[in-house]
């Protein structure tokens, strides 16, 4: 079921969603039958207006003939970004993104001097018609050394500044249809969704899997090692410092050694405390590693898998047989093809895991 402006649209002929991660917005792509479309909702009508709503909802209702939108899941809320019409096919085609597009192409216009981060995400979420879904914080932006606010001025985006903030306080922020979430992340005890490969045998030649299609990848480059240095300075004192995580582990080339055991990857951010340079080094390190290993699948759509939501691929006999975390999941539905979906997982390797654990 699609809905623009709320109101329920006959004649699509297919959509795309694609669900992402904390920190981006998800889009939408659908396509209508110009043809199947109401009177009122003419070509010319699409082309005059300037702001079109769409939500795009799906399920498996008890009778696929005859049901409502209560029956369905909201995968998406979002505005249009684009339209196209293309003539000859009779086809109108349009792309968006969800809300989180209020807070990206709006530009930070004042200084949030001696706010609290769930303080900024609660005027942000309320400026723009959201529901604020915020845990409170104790720190203070632009507390930690009476810094000057230059970095909060039209340069930024309010998207850049709830994720900058969000990264400060090892926290995640993102839109939910007509939500904005600011909020520790999910829990690592969650249950999994549970991908299972069963490789051919002398009594079935043909290997079994509960989707069409299974890959991995891994990035040897970070498989080497990861260390995230983070730099600030106090712009009072003008005392300068950095910190690195891992703690402890090599900076640099040592001798006899022909390039450094470990890819250093340098960050640079004002006005911070060492503890909380130390605390947003280690959220960098994180996200760095979870690009090692990657599984992708095409699997048979359904409602359960959600973005951030945890994986455990079993049962392929190789080192990819570990928990990873969705990425991306993108569905499809059409009149031809039905209701699928793929997903993209990233997690560190154990082995890495490991040598950050043990220092």
């Amino acid at each position: 079921m699609v809905k623009i402006n709320g109101q329920i649209m006959p004649g699509w002929i297919e959509w795309e969603i694609d669900n992402n991660t904390f920190y981006q917005a998800d889009t939408f792509h659908v396509s209508f039958a110009l043809s199947m479309l109401p009177s009122e909702f003419s070509g010319n009508w699409w082309a005059k207006q300037r702001t079109i709503s769409v939500e795009v909802l799906a399920g498996f209702p008890v009778d696929p003939e005859w049901f409502d939108a209560s029956e369905l899941d909201s995968l998406i809320y979002g505005n249009v970004d684009e339209i196209e019409i293309d003539q000859v096919r009779g086809v109108l085609e349009l792309h968006g993104r969800d809300l989180t597009s209020l807070l990206i192409d709006t530009k930070v216009t004042e200084e949030f001097r001696n706010k609290r981060a769930w303080e900024i995400a609660t005027v942000l979420a309320e400026r723009h018609g959201l529901k604020p879904v915020i845990t409170k914080t104790d720190s203070v932006t632009g507390g930690y050394y009476e810094i000057d606010h230059s970095r909060f001025q039209i340069q930024q985006s309010e998207w850049d500044l709830l994720t900058q903030e969000a990264h400060k306080e090892r926290f995640v922020v993102y839109v939910a249809g007509k939500e904005l979430h600011f909020e520790p992340r999910p829990s690592e005890g969650a249950v999994p969704y549970v991908l299972q490969w069963e490789a051919p045998t002398a009594d079935n030649a043909s290997p079994n899997f509960n989707g069409m299609r299974l890959s991995f990848k891994r990035a040897l480059t970070v498989a080497k090692g990861v260390v995230v240095k983070v730099s600030s300075w106090n712009p009072k004192t003008k005392q300068k410092y950095s910190v690195t995580y891992p703690s402890g582990h090599a900076k640099g080339i040592s001798p006899g050694q022909s390039s450094p055991p470990a890819t250093v990857y340098p960050f640079v951010r004002p006005g911070l405390t060492p503890e909380k340079a130390m605390q947003l080094a280690e959220a960098y390190h994180q996200e760095i590693t979870q690009h090692e290993m990657k599984l992708l699948a095409d699997l048979p759509g359904d409602n359960l898998l959600k973005a951030g939501m945890p994986i455990k691929m079993i049962g392929s006999g190789m080192e990819f047989d570990q928990t990873y975390y969705a990425d991306s999941v993108v569905r499809r539905m059409s009149i031809e093809s039905g209701y699928a979906m793929s997903v993209t997982a990233k997690n560190v390797s154990p082995d890495l895991a490991d040598s950050v654990v043990g220092g």
